[in-house]
């Protein structure tokens, strides 16, 4: 097996084992509620962007390995992958197209509507299929199933650690991996939507800081022109941040239109 494969496997396991298993540590301190919520919010962030990788086979060499290791991935956000596979393949096919990009949806007035939107979003892609008739019969076997465990793997959860502790640890949690996932690093690697030439429809982050951080996700223009990279691959696209910049804050590069 690919040690490629191997590392990232095991940043799944870990993310799994640690968002749901700090769950069980019962806390009434809010400082230490705060800390609790803002780790698990990072760790199912760090979730998606392995589900993300398995979307475009890095997980495995087989299919199936990489929808098993996608599903797992996705378990501790509560977001079935069925959704997520078929409409990312759509979002790389027609980038920025309206109607033709499920994510497209995130394209917003402001940032509160984009957090609803960001929220929403895995609605979306349900009802975004089926009006397309992009949803085959085996697809609904799979999404109920998929609902199916994530409801049971909660429900053992919620038995041993109760209502309270399950709401304040999950509810505020998938509030701030939404908008995680969606502001920094889907509209504002998106912004302008353009539809000219590959490379003017999507912008990198500068620095290493981003890039492990999102373990790849920062270099989305890259990602985009070659999905066939897998994020430990991307890392030698990063580029520094440039002088005269800011180190403090996140610096894109976006490449003039």
């Amino acid at each position: 097996m690919s040690w490629r494969f191997c590392a990232s496997r095991s940043i799944i396991c870990l993310t799994v084992l640690l968002s749901l298993g700090t769950l069980f540590i019962p806390l009434t301190n809010p400082l230490l509620l705060a800390v609790d919520i803002l780790l698990r919010s990072y760790l199912i962030f760090v979730g998606t962007v392995m589900a993300h990788e398995s979307v475009h086979g890095h997980l495995g060499r087989t299919r199936a390995a990489n929808f098993w290791w996608g599903r797992i991935a996705l378990l501790p956000s509560m977001v079935p992958y069925t959704n997520f596979r078929k409409t990312h393949q759509l979002h790389h096919a027609h980038t920025n197209i309206p109607e033709l990009d499920p994510d497209h949806f995130m394209k917003s007035r402001n940032f509160f509507e984009l957090s609803l939107r960001a929220l929403a979003m895995p609605h979306h892609w349900f009802f975004w299929l089926r009006k397309r008739r992009r949803l085959q019969r085996k697809d609904l076997i799979e999404l109920v199933l998929n609902y199916l465990g994530i409801a049971v793997v909660y429900a053992v959860v919620l038995a041993f650690v109760g209502p309270a502790r399950l709401f304040w640890g999950m509810v505020p949690t998938l509030v701030l991996v939404s908008i995680l996932l969606w502001y920094p690093f889907a509209v504002r690697t998106h912004e302008g939507f353009l539809t000219g030439m590959a490379g003017m429809r999507s912008h990198n982050y500068y620095g290493r800081f981003m890039y492990w951080f999102s373990l790849g996700l920062s270099m989305h223009r890259v990602h985009h022109l070659q999905p066939k990279l897998s994020w430990i691959e991307l890392r030698r696209f990063v580029v520094p941040v440039p002088r005269g910049l800011s180190r403090w804050l996140p610096q894109r590069d976006i490449q003039p239109q």
